[in-house]
């Protein structure tokens, strides 16, 4: 299997391609998938495409599920692309990918993750 590469932002103007943006909750496999038309998502940040997409009221029961998982783990957690928190435009987070049949897409898999608890050691406090 090839290793995905980075979308080249001249590449991408180049060839408008369809944004396909995965938001998964904690270390779930799979996550909940959204199709941008070419185009339909040039110069908006990746937070913005994320809000859209679970503002959307047309997921299926199972969809749902995913959602309520997702926003369990944004109580107090955060969203991630490869490690860091999403700031930026979502094409500077893309890798080209290519389906069975030969078409290329943008691929943006996004994690809702929060932190685990415990970890740290409590401070002593000190008294006098």
């Amino acid at each position: 299997m090839e290793e995905p590469r980075r979308a080249l932002q001249t590449e991408v103007l180049e060839q408008v391609l369809p944004l396909v943006l995965e938001i998964i909750p904690g270390q779930a496999g799979e996550g909940l998938i959204d199709i941008y038309e070419p185009g339909s998502y040039e110069g908006q940040s990746l937070r913005k495409l994320c809000e859209k997409t679970l503002g959307n009221k047309n997921w299926s029961i199972e969809e749902q599920q995913i959602v309520e998982d997702i926003y369990r783990q944004l109580d107090g957690g955060r969203l991630l692309c490869r490690g860091r928190q999403i700031e930026d435009t979502a094409l500077q987070y893309t890798v080209v990918e290519e389906t069975d049949a030969g078409e290329k897409y943008l691929y943006v898999p996004i994690r809702a993750i929060k932190p685990q608890e415990g970890g740290l050691y409590p401070s002593k406090k000190t008294t006098r």
